[in-house]
């Protein structure tokens, strides 16, 4: 289920917003609606509630979208915002939040169905486990939290921010569970998460943890592809 909170002081806009949110039933949505920064930041301090994702108008009185936003990420790194603007000058400005996305105005359920679908395939990516056995027992392992797989043998070792799990499968077994949008292969033994490069330098990738891999030649386009599309999807 995608949970959205919507904020706009424009009762106009957000009927225009049910009126599309209407129209798209078939999708796994729920919704709440806020006529002003402070009403939405009151109840989420006061509540454990959490949102996948945000619509904002830009321009709202006493707080706007912008700020709110930055408020908004201070408590949760991994939220997704979206800006309904009619002002082409705020283009650049959103992209300093991290923003998701941005719909024009007026508001469309093409517009709108656009964006949902971006999100929820987003979030479907990251929130996929990783299921293995090592020793008759069962693991289960968030894709988010992986690193990069190293192949060792008929041994696979998964690398996690926190731990590190064996398990005896060959590389088509591991793809099965993969998304190639997500990870790619950088050599023959390694396959890594994108969401965690740091940086591609030269022939080397830089992950989150400061770990270093040589790119063989064969994957190094391939990699900086997928890599760009990546970065592509999270503005």
């Amino acid at each position: 289920m995608l949970k959205i909170a919507i904020c706009d002081d424009s009762r106009t806009d957000v009927e225009m917003l049910e009126c599309a949110f209407d129209k798209l039933r078939q999708y796994p949505i729920e919704y709440d609606v806020y006529f002003n920064g402070e009403e939405l930041l009151k109840y989420y301090t006061l509540h454990d509630e959490v949102y996948h994702l945000y619509i904002f108008d830009i321009e709202m009185p006493e707080i706007n979208g912008l700020e709110l936003a930055k408020k908004i990420r201070e408590r949760d790194a991994k939220a997704l915002f979206v800006f309904l603007t009619s002002y082409t000058k705020y283009v650049m400005d959103v992209f300093d939040v991290i923003t998701f996305d941005y719909i024009s105005k007026p508001i469309t359920v093409e517009k709108l169905e656009s964006v949902l679908l971006k999100a929820m395939r987003y979030l479907n990516l990251i929130k996929q486990d990783f299921v293995f056995q090592f020793r008759k027992n069962q693991f289960r392992v968030s894709c988010d939290d992986i690193l990069y797989f190293e192949k060792k043998g008929r041994q696979a070792v998964i690398h996690t921010n926190s731990e590190i799990y064996k398990t005896n499968m060959t590389t088509e077994e591991l793809w099965k569970q993969l998304d190639n949008k997500v990870f790619s292969h950088i050599h023959v033994s390694y396959i890594i998460n994108i969401a965690h490069i740091k940086a591609i330098d030269g022939d080397e990738v830089v992950l989150d943890n400061e770990e270093r891999f040589l790119i063989v030649r064969s994957h190094k386009q391939s990699l900086k592809e997928k890599h760009m599309e990546f970065m592509r999807r999270m503005v």
